[in-house]
């Protein structure tokens, strides 16, 4: 039988059947959804045609075909699937507060899995998705710009990394370019992501400085060659997005760039990622350039780059 018909019927059907197939689409749903929880998650043969079930079961709930509380019934069907023992369901459990956390990206850069052998299929599914590995991808990415860097710079150079979660990007590219002349500051507004991270990092506290801060409110007091913060902006509204980054251009040297990751609205992972309530502001690279523009920035000062699968891109910003 093929599983999650309903749903594939319905997204071709026209307003008036899909305004009647809601609860059909209910009923099948939690019955396939139990299946795969009972036979211990998707294997990767399932993958394809379980993302397209999910990538239309939110097109249902936003066109209302699926109401909140039918939408509901369907995630409870998922089970300890759901549970903070997966990731996915910590993302939608959220117990830090908020989706996206320090543990969420700190799973997804160590290939994290569930202890339960009932539970690992689901992580094997979430790791074998574009946006996780967009995010592994900011490792080698951020790496590329420090060893710019080290290279360039002959006197003490000075880092801001803005929103810096767990500090694994910071500890990977320390363990690669050793010792430098190159100072890292670190502000995160998760006072326990910054004890993660102090922690990880405990064998470079002699060049790297961790600080609680909230970056609405902050405004450097020292002036770096780098700011960096890969995974904060595509959080924030337009407006917000422009606030921040006129905070924080007076921080840069002469010559020093700002880089923002944002994800791309290219992301084929966006369906899975708001089934489960990790919800961003996706942006186009013109998009991304507009909104640097606003901020009295000359184009020229101003490109896109793109990590390897080109779902994370990254805004620089030339301070000239």
């Amino acid at each position: 039988m093929q599983r999650f018909s309903a749903i594939t019927e319905a997204s071709n059907s026209d307003d008036t059947q899909l305004s009647r197939c809601g609860e059909r689409i209910l009923e099948s749903t939690i019955r396939d959804i139990k299946r795969l929880v009972q036979k211990g998650g998707p294997t990767p043969q399932e993958y394809t045609s379980l993302n397209q079930a999910m990538d239309k079961l939110v097109l249902c709930r936003k066109s209302g075909v699926l109401s909140q509380q039918q939408f509901t019934k369907i995630l409870h069907a998922f089970g300890n699937a759901l549970s903070i023992e997966t990731i996915q369901g910590f993302v939608f459990q959220k117990p830090h507060g908020y989706a996206g956390d320090f543990e969420v990206i700190e799973r997804i850069y160590n290939y994290w899995t569930a202890p339960d052998p009932n539970l690992k299929n689901w992580d094997r599914f979430f790791h074998s998705h574009k946006a996780p590995q967009a995010v592994r991808n900011r490792v080698s990415y951020f790496l590329e710009q420090i060893w710019k860097m080290k290279n360039q710079f002959q006197m003490e150079a000075r880092v801001l990394n803005v929103g810096s979660g767990p500090g694994r990007d910071l500890y990977e590219t320390l363990k690669v370019i050793g010792p430098s002349n190159i100072v890292f500051d670190c502000i995160d507004q998760d006072r326990q992501a910054i004890q993660y991270a102090e922690t990880l990092c405990k064998d470079f506290s002699d060049t790297v400085n961790f600080l609680h801060k909230n970056v609405l409110r902050f405004n450097p007091t020292e002036k770096y060659d780098l700011i960096w913060s890969a995974g904060l902006f595509d959080y924030f509204s337009d407006a917000l997005f422009k606030r921040v980054i006129k905070r924080l251009l007076p921080g840069l040297k002469k010559n020093g760039k700002l880089v923002i990751g944002n994800f791309s609205d290219d992301n084929p992972t966006q369906g899975y990622m708001e089934l489960f309530d990790w919800i961003l502001i996706h942006r186009s690279k013109r998009k991304l350039l507009e909104l640097a523009e606003a901020c009295g920035v000359s184009p020229k000062n101003v490109w896109i780059e793109q990590e390897a699968e080109g779902v994370n891109l990254f805004l620089h910003i030339l301070k000239t």
